[in-house]
């Protein structure tokens, strides 16, 4: 039946991408202790599974107190309702700015969409033309490159670097870039880090914002992971807190409801900028990705409970113990791993397992891992890794199930 279907259609009928296919066959065999103990450990997705039941306990009470009414359940603004777009506000005020700053923000800088995805993708639609290219911190969040290259045609141009966001590496990637005759639009970055799960220091989001500023480029700060902050020692400082107000309308952050509040499934995302042009852009092009009157009704009112505060801080406690049970773990096995101070993931170094070092070698351990041992882990390859062998493991799940994991992965064997 593919001879029907236009040029631009055949394109889209396709598998999915491994990892999303290794979800979703799996979809009903997860593993549970006592009802399915064989099943898939998913660690390949991002998402975490250590609140779900406060969370849901709280949806329920937001339910008897969301605003439901004719206005509720008919058509309203493509970017969001004005109470939903202040709840938003109101709520994210505290995370990028502070309650006591002088820089306020409004309704007026928000728009809500169908999901992170949407809000990135619709940020390079609007921030650059097809062929243009963003500079990425590598390694980098896998999906950044759909997120911008599928529809809206943007180049994901990868910058290996460390924490410090090293200057000289953007320098480089810039000028080879150029050369190459591609514009460079903006710089795109995940902060705190996926996959890392490191904090940038304050030092460092400044100097990418000075490099930006001297290039006359956009900054995308995707901060979804803003509110799983777990280590004590980290301190996390919004993109947009930092830049000088004359470049505020230049800096974009991107969140979502789908991690910090463990809702992935309600494709709940939001842009926040100061560029009237921007949030002008997605109330147009929203008209296609809007989210449902019914979830901003509910999630304006899941934003006013009083528990919420409570609810996230239980989480970040939990992610603690889940990290320091699987690294651990690895620790014991000797696998090496980054250090992770927010989000639900660890990279960590499966070289010693690989039957040579190149990436090729690196997909067949991802298949030994997911076939034999009933583990859905993501190769770093796709995260733009310099080398073979790291992996993105997301432990955000009880206890018991990370053990699991960890009770698998100690069958593997090191290559002598």
């Amino acid at each position: 039946m593919l001879e029907y279907l236009s040029e631009r259609g055949k394109k889209w009928v396709r598998t999915l991408p491994p990892l999303v296919k290794a979800h979703f066959d799996n979809f009903y065999n997860m593993y549970d202790k006592e009802k399915n103990p064989k099943g898939l450990v998913n660690m390949g997705t991002a998402e975490s599974h250590l609140v779900n039941k406060e969370v849901c306990d709280l949806l329920r009470k937001s339910a008897e107190h969301m605003d439901l009414t004719g206005y509720n359940i008919h058509y309203n603004k493509f970017e969001g309702s004005d109470e939903f777009r202040t709840a938003i506000a109101n709520h994210w005020q505290k995370i990028i700015f502070g309650e006591d700053s002088d820089v306020i923000l409004g309704k007026e800088q928000v728009a809500a969409c169908a999901g992170c995805t949407v809000a990135l993708e619709t940020l390079a639609t609007l921030l650059a033309e097809p062929g243009d290219a963003f500079l990425i911190p590598a390694p980098y969040y896998s999906s950044f490159v759909d997120d911008i290259n599928e529809r809206a045609g943007v180049l994901a141009i990868g910058v290996p670097c460390d924490e410090t966001l090293s200057r000289d590496a953007f320098e480089k990637a810039y000028e080879e870039t150029a050369r190459e005759g591609k514009r460079v639009r903006a710089i795109l970055f995940s902060s705190p880090n996926n996959p890392i799960g490191i904090v940038y220091k304050e030092e460092a989001v400044r100097g990418l914002l000075d490099f930006a500023m001297e290039h006359d480029l956009d900054v995308i700060s995707d901060e979804i992971y803003a509110q799983t902050v777990f280590d004590p020692e980290a301190n996390f400082v919004s993109t947009m807190k930092l830049v000088p107000a004359s470049y505020r309308h230049r800096v974009h952050v991107t969140s979502s409801f789908a991690k910090d509040f463990v809702l992935s499934g309600f494709r709940t995302g939001m842009c926040f900028s100061f560029n009237p042009s921007i949030i002008q852009g997605f109330a147009s092009i929203t008209y296609y990705s809007s989210v449902s009157s019914h979830t901003q009704s509910l999630l304006t009112a899941l934003l006013k409970e009083p528990e919420l505060g409570d609810i996230m801080e239980l989480s970040r406690r939990r992610l603690a113990k889940a990290y320091h049970i699987f690294s651990e773990g690895l620790a014991d096995m000797g696998i090496p791993t980054m250090k992770s101070q927010a989000g639900i993931f660890v990279m960590a170094d499966f070289s010693d397992y690989l039957e040579k070092q190149e990436f090729a070698a690196e997909q067949v351990l991802w298949e030994k891992i997911y076939n034999e041992l009933m583990i859905n882990v993501s190769p770093g390859q796709l995260f733009g890794c310099s080398r073979p062998g790291w992996f993105r493991a997301c432990y955000a799940f009880d206890e018991d199930t990370v053990e699991e994991a960890c009770r698998r992965l100690r069958t593997l064997k090191k290559v002598n």
